[in-house]
């Protein structure tokens, strides 16, 4: 093959690969052009780098699948739905919170404690297996979310700020504790059952004037 001919044969192969990139990135993520206001959740598990590290791969996946498909049951159980795990979290919302119906709320704050009393059934399954006991936190709130169609899952993905605020409030949960964010608070404050308190000295929030509460049942 000449020079010429090779130079023009890869310059088609590259326009044709970068074409077919394209149309694969465009039907990976459609977002759709409307918002939804959601109740988001993150929960995730406290110290499991250092915890897994000297634990066989097959140990580690035991570990890990019990932790997440455990919580994931329950989360589906109150009718909310898991988007995605990353790495050692869960990130889910709460379809129901769209009508805004105080139910829905009450809800969110019935899984967010089933969640943490499942961690002795978790345990105790853990430990039969010989493995270490797992600690984890969850942190929930309530705000707009842009909902983008995966065209490789049926599960529809979510971004926004009220997904990275979730995200980022999680850590200043304790372990085996539950953290929301004032949108989700403003919607269940009233709830008696329940004890709301602010947390304090927070640079990443109080900065921008958002509060973040903790949640325990009376």
């Amino acid at each position: 093959m000449s020079e010429d001919v090779y130079r023009t044969h890869t310059g088609a192969n590259a326009e044709e690969h970068d074409a077919k990139e394209k149309q694969q990135i465009k039907l990976l993520l459609q977002f759709f052009t409307t918002t939804k206001n959601y109740c988001v959740g993150v929960v995730d598990m406290v110290g499991s780098t250092s915890i897994t590290m000297k634990m066989p791969m097959e140990k580690v996946s035991l570990y890990y699948s019990i932790f997440l498909n455990g919580l994931a049951e329950t989360i589906a159980s109150y009718g909310a739905t898991v988007v995605k795990n990353v790495g050692d979290s869960l990130l889910y919302y709460f379809p129901k919170t769209e009508s805004g119906e105080p139910e829905s709320f009450k809800e969110v704050l019935k899984c967010c404690v089933a969640m943490i009393e499942k961690g002795s059934k978790l345990n105790a399954k853990l430990q039969q297996l010989g493995l270490p006991d797992v600690k984890y936190r969850i942190s929930c709130d309530y705000g707009a979310v842009i909902v983008a169609k995966m065209s490789t899952s049926s599960v529809n993905d979510i971004f926004g700020k009220s997904v990275n605020l979730c995200a980022k409030m999680n850590s200043l949960a304790q372990p085996g504790g539950i953290v929301i964010g004032e949108g989700l608070y403003e919607k269940v404050k009233s709830f008696e059952e329940y004890v709301f308190s602010e947390i304090k000295d927070m640079p990443l929030f109080a900065e921008n004037g958002y509060q973040v509460y903790s949640v325990s049942v009376k």
